[in-house]
């Protein structure tokens, strides 16, 4: 991959896909657990905001040079995903949506205003700004549309990227 305009291609192609899952949800379920253990479909959604802002913020840092900062490493993952977890809790599903609208509107721009020679940049953790964009994004939204139409019943199960991972 490696270019912005790829990672943005793939990145919206992948949100399009779960939105178009999400889009069938029976409004009435999508607080009820179940879709990926114990989260709802409200939770997913809260989830997949909180690290496209976590994409976001890595960005950001990579484009102020400081990208060094980043420290994000994948021994984290869990007890972020359950602070998450907690956190989305607390809000309505529509809240949820909001956030991650703004969410991946704000990641999207960073990845759109980033300026191409960062794509490869290494930040602190030792990952490449488009790793961060790929398993932040697209790679994550895969995941999870795969999560809703296990749940939902869909067949129309799209191809999943290569290596998807939570």
């Amino acid at each position: 991959m490696g270019n912005r305009d790829a990672l943005l291609a793939d990145l919206d192609a992948a949100r399009d896909a779960f939105h178009e899952v999400l889009a069938t949800v029976d409004a009435d379920l999508a607080t009820v657990p179940g879709v990926m253990e114990d989260w709802s479909v409200r939770d997913i959604v809260f989830h997949l905001a909180v690290w496209c802002e976590h994409g976001a913020e890595a960005l950001g840092l990579a484009a102020a040079g400081r990208g060094d900062e980043f420290a994000y490493a994948s021994g984290d993952t869990d007890a972020m995903n359950v602070r998450f977890l907690a956190e989305g809790r607390t809000v309505s599903p529509a809240e949820a949506l909001r956030r991650e609208e703004a969410a991946f509107a704000a990641f999207r721009a960073a990845i759109a205003g980033l300026d191409p020679l960062l794509v490869g940049h290494r930040l602190g953790n030792g990952h490449t700004v488009e790793e961060v964009i790929v398993y932040d994004g697209p790679r994550h939204y895969a995941e999870h549309t795969e999560h809703l139409r296990a749940w939902f019943g869909d067949g129309d199960e799209a191809d999943e990227p290569d290596g998807a991972t939570d």
